[in-house]
């Protein structure tokens, strides 16, 4: 961005080769067999379509240039983005405006994504042509910037050049993004222009589009502001996340309900029917020893984790905090438990929670005085229509004392000098974290680091908010 960049600059550095890949290869399979469901359905296309809307809904409002309320957009789908469906809604920058500019960037966006699925020429020609489109609802003309022709076209070849030579795909993008946005090749319209060749380079690896929500907008500029600096890492996350949220979003894709009653029966049998005809016994099998090696790998994590926090110095000084962990597996009859707080972490990460798959929790419970109890909670759940994609999420809460209940045995109490108990409400405390989502139909084995840094990130985040609550 700030950088002035000249041609020997337009090269793939070898910190963009040393980035690992592994949380995409961990949804690799989620993504693929999701896409083949919808297809064998006969309703790939409609999803794919939704999909490259909602991005571009979702980077215009990041950006600031057209908004739509996420609580009116399945309105808007189910009308087959009719503007009509909108017009009692609060638009940015107006109803038609903001109609015209979401439909003409989704429809560049997916065109983009199409023509690198179909692996064709793709230059600097191209990405104009599907800019023009992307604005032609703001009535402007795309205006090439003479002066980064000559690198535009550097960075055209050094891509191609890197494809060819097995480069991945992903690498690539992310790469291709941040130095898009640092050319700026265009007069407007150029952080579009860096989703269109992002789209492009994705689909031709095959992957997930890079869908990035409204409020990750800061996170969005400031990562690339880091990678200017050299610094990459926020950057490849934030790319990385992106795509699997756009895997999560395919998994909990769903037909609107728009259908009439006989047209809605017949979607029914036909996927009651499909769903029949692929039940397969061993894969069923795999799946159950995978999620509860899953569950075991979190345990082992959490119990070295609580074992670091309670830490004594040379003089049996205790330099830690006195943290207990809990667990319910999907066997336990408390597995239940934080049903309602995994529904409303779900909807607030856009996401489908799979209640009729076996889920479970994990929580490491703070005791920050006599009286004050928080504890981090990490549930263990199924994500969207499919039943092999896991996913860990992190809520935090404050246990807040509601009154004490005598414990009762049969109506009757056994022991008079029983202790009462304390009887708590979770409430919530702040902490924005996302899910981590993997596949687990074939083996688990490279999740194990994946958890780790995830659940370490988590309490990192949970600690300073903990730390807050101490005064």
């Amino acid at each position: 961005m700030s950088k002035v960049l000249t041609t020997t600059d337009i090269r793939l550095g070898s910190a963009w080769l040393n980035v690992s890949l592994t949380p995409w290869k961990m949804l690799r399979a989620s993504w693929e067999s999701r896409k083949s469901y919808l297809e064998q359905d006969g309703a790939l296309e409609q999803a794919l379509t939704d999909l490259f809307y909602w991005q571009a809904g979702e980077v215009l409002a990041l950006q600031g240039v057209a908004m739509i309320r996420e609580e009116a957009w399945e309105r808007y789908r189910r009308a087959g983005y009719s503007s009509a469906a909108l017009l009692a809604e609060e638009v940015l920058p107006s109803v038609e405006a903001g109609h015209a500019r979401i439909m003409g960037f989704g429809q560049a966006l997916s065109e983009a994504y199409r023509l690198g699925v179909a692996k064709a020429a793709f230059d600097a020609r191209t990405l104009q042509g599907l800019l023009e489109k992307a604005l032609q609802a703001q009535g402007d003309a795309v205006q090439a910037v003479a002066s980064q022709s000559l690198l535009l076209d550097s960075l055209f070849k050094a891509l191609e050049e890197n494809l060819q030579t097995g480069v991945s795909g992903i690498t690539l993008a992310a790469w291709a993004h941040h130095i898009l946005t640092q050319i700026r090749p265009y007069s407007d319209g150029n952080a579009r222009a860096a989703f269109l060749l992002t789209n492009y380079i994705l689909g031709r690896e095959g992957a997930a589009p890079l869908l990035l929500w409204r409020e990750q907008r800061y996170a969005y500029y400031e990562a690339l502001q880091k990678a200017d600096q050299g610094s990459i890492t926020e950057w490849q996350a934030l790319f990385l996340r992106g795509m699997q949220q756009s895997v999560l979003y395919l998994l909990s894709w769903g037909y609107p309900h728009s259908y009439s009653f006989d047209e809605a029966l017949h979607i029914y049998n036909r996927r009651h029917q499909h769903w029949r005809s692929q039940q397969n016994r061993d894969r069923s099998q795999t799946i159950m020893n995978n999620r509860y090696t899953v569950f075991d790998y979190v345990e082992e994590i959490l119990g070295q984790i609580a074992n670091e926090l309670g830490r004594q110095n040379e003089n049996g000084e205790s330099l830690g905090i006195k943290a207990l962990v809990a667990k319910a597996y999907p066997d336990s009859p408390y597995y239940y438990q934080f049903t309602g707080e995994v529904s409303a972490y779900a909807k607030e990460h856009r996401y489908v929670f799979n209640r009729s798959l076996p889920r479970g929790w994990f929580k490491l419970k703070f005791y920050l005085s006599a009286n004050k109890r928080c504890q981090l909670v990490l549930p263990i759940h199924h994500v969207g229509h499919d039943d092999a994609t896991l996913a860990v999420g992190a809520l935090l809460h404050y246990l807040e004392p509601l009154k004490y209940q005598r414990k009762r045995r049969m109506g009757r109490r056994r022991h008079p000098q029983q202790k009462e108990r304390a009887v708590y409400l979770f409430a919530p405390l702040p902490l924005k974290q996302g899910p981590l989502a993997f596949n687990i139909a074939e083996d688990v084995a490279t999740a194990r680091p994946l958890l780790e840094s995830y659940i370490r990130e988590t309490l990192r985040s949970a600690l300073i908010e903990l730390a807050n609550q101490i005064y």
